[in-house]
């Protein structure tokens, strides 16, 4: 019977060194294999889903970047639009003072067209008022002419005006004054943000201090003591005092009786200590406007 062949104890050479190379192979094929599922892992996490939900990269995707304000600027710079100076102060919190640049500025009842002449005042002013006014908006006729909408110093109470853009010069103002007849309370603002507060006497109960929107329309020194060290005149008129000097025009004064401040005692006029009318006064030009409440 024929005798069966034996394997080889040993691998010829060659053999050898083909299983080695096989075996390197494999083993650098898995590795590479392997790099390469954990860069799509990570590519996948690191990419936002389209649904926006799940994870920390979705989130951020979906939240606005800050806006910036230099960016915004330039951008509003680059549409041509030019703000006017109502718009410019009245943006910022501050309001707009006009003033006649004609003798006599005239006051109508409204922007053009069909717009009657209300009243018309002395660019020189008088011994109460100014010819300065609070703008309190604005508008463009039908031919392009810019008005301002102002507060007018005169009887009711609130009354209001237009006059012509091309009739006045203006200037920004930034502080407003506040005055709690309840509190016997005087606040300075400035774009928004409080200063400083005073105490004030007020009106008695028969002849009280007029509520509404108003605005300082001159300041003088006085005469009498009795009006202290300043009067600043404003546009607010006592509804108990028609036949009053002046035609009963309320202001904010002076006075030599410190002993009053924080009482119920005037004509309808709002008092302060000298020092504090002397500072307020420093912050409070012509056109700033006033606000009375109980």
């Amino acid at each position: 019977m024929p005798s069966t062949p034996q394997p080889p104890a040993d691998p010829p050479p060659r053999s050898r060194d083909a299983l080695v190379l096989r075996t390197v192979g494999k083993i650098l094929l898995g590795c590479a294999l392997l790099l390469l599922i954990m860069s799509l892992t990570i590519l996948k996490n690191d990419v936002p889903s389209a649904s926006g939900g799940g994870g920390h990269a979705a989130a951020d995707a979906s939240t606005p970047a800050p806006a910036d304000p230099v960016a915004g600027a330039a951008a509003s710079e680059s549409t041509g639009v030019t703000l006017s100076p109502y718009q410019q102060v009245t943006s910022a919190g501050g309001y707009l003072s006009v003033s006649a640049a004609v003798d006599p500025i005239q006051v109508y009842d409204h922007a053009p067209p069909g717009s009657t002449l209300q009243i018309t005042f002395s660019q020189a002013g008088t011994n109460q008022v100014s010819s300065t006014f609070l703008a309190i908006g604005e508008t463009t006729d039908p031919e392009g002419n810019t008005w301002y909408q102002i507060r007018v110093p005169a009887r009711p109470n609130g009354s209001t005006g237009w006059v012509r853009a091309s009739d006045v010069s203006t200037a920004p103002v930034t502080h407003a004054i506040y005055v709690d007849l309840s509190d016997h309370r005087l606040d300075l603002y400035e774009l928004g943000n409080k200063l400083q507060s005073y105490p004030v006497a007020v009106g008695r109960m028969n002849t009280p201090t007029a509520l509404g929107d108003f605005f300082v329309t001159l300041k003088f020194r006085p005469d009498r003591q009795v009006y202290g060290e300043l009067v600043m005149m404003i546009s607010a008129f006592s509804e108990q005092l028609p036949d009053w000097p002046g035609g009963g025009q309320a202001a904010i004064h002076g006075t030599n009786d410190d002993s009053a401040i924080g009482k119920d005692v005037s004509a309808g006029c709002i008092r302060m200590h000298n020092r504090d009318i002397l500072r307020l006064s420093e912050s409070a030009p012509l056109g700033t406007p006033v606000f009375v409440q109980e």
